[in-house]
């Protein structure tokens, strides 16, 4: 691929070019991502989440980067275990295990995005009941749920009420991730236990893995 940034041109050596096609570029996730080399986030049909490559940024990169006349070292690499030195980065080894819970397959998808960016495994359900089905069948350990309030068959409070009331469940982290942000319907998320109410007005990335990775 031939690159052109500012005045600078590259060749880029890539292992196919699967398509072209144009795709909404969401903001991208802010830990476990270089900014200087990704633009952002988009989704694939079937709902992969994708990272986007920032084309100047890797030009910036290659150029910064360029070997001197008769250097042909290799450049160095970097694996996963050696990118970032805070907190995030030492969390996203742990692979924690995140059900969300979400009736919007928008919601849904993006939420899977930040936090798999983020380094943790991502299992999602489309209602209260759904997860609860899901827990209940014990397929895989969970390590904190992050749950919508507006859902149908069972919603977020009612979710939060019957995990609770299990004694599997009774200490399990949970996180409340919605649009209603009166100050009654957070009154009532704590009182049913829930660790954290966020509001969907607020979102902020940050804040979503920083109350995780507090909770974690």
């Amino acid at each position: 691929m031939l690159l052109r940034a500012g005045g600078a041109r590259l060749a880029l050596a890539v292992e196919r070019l699967h398509d072209v096609r144009t795709l909404l570029v969401l903001p991208v996730p802010p830990v476990g991502a270089d900014p200087d080399l990704v633009a952002g986030t988009a989704i694939l049909p079937g709902d992969a989440p994708v990272l986007v490559l920032d084309p100047e940024g890797l030009a910036a990169r290659a150029v910064g980067a360029a070997p001197v006349a008769g250097d042909v070292g290799p450049v160095p690499e970097m694996d996963s275990a050696t990118v970032g030195t805070g907190p995030e980065s030492r969390r996203s080894t742990l692979r924690a295990t995140i059900l969300v819970v979400d009736d919007s397959i928008t919601t849904r998808t993006l939420e899977k995005g930040i936090l798999e960016a983020a380094g943790y495994r991502v299992v999602v359900c489309v209602d209260g009941q759904d997860a609860l089905d899901r827990l209940r069948a014990e397929i895989e350990p969970v390590d904190l749920v992050l749950a919508d309030v507006e859902m149908p068959r069972l919603d977020g409070f009612g979710l939060l009420r019957a995990l609770r009331a299990d004694e599997r469940f009774r200490r399990l982290p949970a996180v409340l991730m919605t649009s209603r942000g009166d100050p009654e319907d957070v009154a009532r998320g704590l009182e049913l236990g829930a660790d954290a109410y966020l509001t969907k007005q607020k979102f902020d990335q940050r804040g979503l893995l920083d109350t995780i990775g507090r909770l974690l």
